[in-house]
């Protein structure tokens, strides 16, 4: 599963909005929005950051496959 869809799966999971989950992981909602669009992927430290504010272990994005396509580029 590609990134930006399970992070999409994991904070729907979690009932927080983009922006919420942006705050909690000291991230801006732009970039968020980057990421669940696969229009980027994140950092490693994003990802930590990410995980805890989700209240998950990083290995639950350990099956994510990084973006395939870049848009933009």
């Amino acid at each position: 599963m590609p990134l930006a869809d399970r992070l999409r799966q994991l904070r729907a999971r979690a009932d927080l909005s983009r922006e919420m989950l942006a705050r909690m992981a000291g991230i801006s909602a732009s970039g968020l929005a980057k990421i669940e669009y696969g229009i980027t992927d994140p950092a490693w430290g994003t990802v930590l950051r990410l995980a805890q504010a989700l209240g998950v272990s990083v290995e639950a994005f350990a099956d994510a496959e990084p973006s395939k396509e870049k848009k933009g580029k």
